[in-house]
């Protein structure tokens, strides 16, 4: 696939679900490193099981048939005195090859790791006919050490200076959900209309109960069991009936949080000012959207995307949806969004509505009417498919994948 394929594909994902109103996109920074590669999926994981707990030193069995110079990652934060810094550390030797029936294993030893979500990120590549592959093995380390750079931070954030606290969860005790978010603190659907993933936004009920409170983190579940037609998870702020928490402008809202990154993964963090059909605006602090190989995103980046719908200007012209894709690799942590934890921001001020990658700018406009007058719903979800219309392919991970939640919380003028 070229850079221009690259860039059509992702410029057509970012406008399928804007009902043909047109969105001012920056593509300059979609990674160029894509040029003259051929992905296919070549590399699976016989064990441990994705999604499965680790503890100790563990097995990491493999195939990755016609693929030679294998490796394999695990991005780790650490807290220094300097901020929190990430920790590329490679788990196999260099050069390494697998048998000649692509078999191969490697040791993790999970204790010497942070406990909790780890994604371990194996790639391979033929040099000979330019195949190349991207694996993510997300688990659950039981063991190891509590991760001093996960939780809430006990210090303000640069953007929400002059701002006291007026929202927080850091998913640290028991949930609060419901169907239709009445009597509980989160809603299980989008209020009040507008489910929009391919695997169904599930209530938290029964096997398909999409949602899990465990340490420290709320886990969002995605799973298509044989025969069902699969479940996810969506948490809004306000009920069927917009009762709830709303954040007023002017505010930083922020989520720290982690996905994986496969064909038809959607993790998001949002807010919209109008629950019902009509006026409003909806601003997208993060859109994520996974895979890689033909017909898939091939990015390491994100988009920021601010939607202002039914509206037009002076001269009567529908507004445009204005949105940049955000490469991760590239600043701060230098990570990509699947690979380890992002604390994703978004400032709406008087003049500017202002979006943050780790407590860093990273693209600002002039702040909508709606976006300053109304109060925001905040949503946060792991939708598979659906209308993002990128095609859903997780067959290889069992058909599960998961996001992490790390907190929210929110700052008010």
């Amino acid at each position: 696939m070229n850079n221009r394929s690259i860039v059509i594909i992702i410029a057509l994902a970012a406008t399928r679900f804007v009902s043909g109103m047109s969105i001012e996109l920056n593509t300059d920074a979609i990674s160029q490193q894509q040029e003259n590669v051929r992905w296919e999926q070549r590399i699976r994981v016989l064990s441990p099981a994705p999604c499965s707990d680790v503890k100790g030193r563990v097995k990491v069995q493999m195939e990755a048939k016609g693929l030679s110079h294998i490796a394999a990652h695990c991005f780790v934060l650490k807290k220094t005195r300097k901020g929190i810094i990430a920790k590329d550390i490679s788990l196999l030797p260099e050069g390494f090859v697998p048998e000649t029936d692509g078999r191969g294993m490697f040791l993790l030893n999970a204790d010497k790791l942070p406990h909790g979500p780890l994604t371990i990120q194996i790639t391979g590549r033929n040099e000979e006919d330019g195949v190349k592959d991207l694996y993510e093995l997300q688990v659950y380390n039981t063991g190891g050490k509590r991760n001093k750079a996960s939780g809430i931070p006990d210090t303000i954030p640069a953007a929400a200076r002059g701002m006291r606290l007026a929202y927080s969860d850091d998913f640290d005790g028991p949930l609060s959900i419901s169907r239709d978010g009445r009597g509980t603190r989160y809603n299980a659907h989008k209020p009040t209309f507008g489910d929009f993933s391919g695997w169904p936004f599930s209530d938290p009920v029964g096997e398909l109960n999409p949602f899990q409170q465990r340490d420290t983190y709320l886990i969002i579940r995605a799973r298509k069991p044989e025969g069902s037609i699969g479940s996810t998870g969506l948490l809004a702020t306000v009920d069927m009936d917009g009762k709830g928490y709303r954040a007023t402008p002017p505010f930083y809202i922020e989520c720290r949080l982690m996905a994986q990154s496969a064909p038809g993964t959607w993790p998001a963090f949002w807010t919209i000012t109008n629950i019902n059909h009509g006026q409003g605006d909806e601003l997208d602090v993060i859109e994520a959207y996974g895979g890689w190989g033909e017909g898939n995103p091939n990015s390491t980046g994100y988009w920021v995307t601010s939607h202002f719908w039914n509206q037009n200007d002076e001269n009567g012209e529908p507004l445009k949806h204005p949105g940049q894709l955000i490469q991760t690799t590239g600043r701060g942590l230098k990570t990509s969004w699947s690979q380890t934890f992002h604390t994703y921001g978004l400032r709406v001020d008087r003049e500017l509505t202002t979006y943050y990658l780790d407590d860093r700018e990273v693209w600002h406009h002039r702040t909508n009417s709606f976006s300053l007058l109304q109060p925001h719903v905040l949503l946060i979800n792991y939708a598979i498919g659906g209308s993002s219309g990128w095609k859903i392919d997780l067959e290889r991970y069992g058909n599960t994948s998961a996001m992490y939640v790390d907190f929210v919380r929110v700052f008010e003028e």
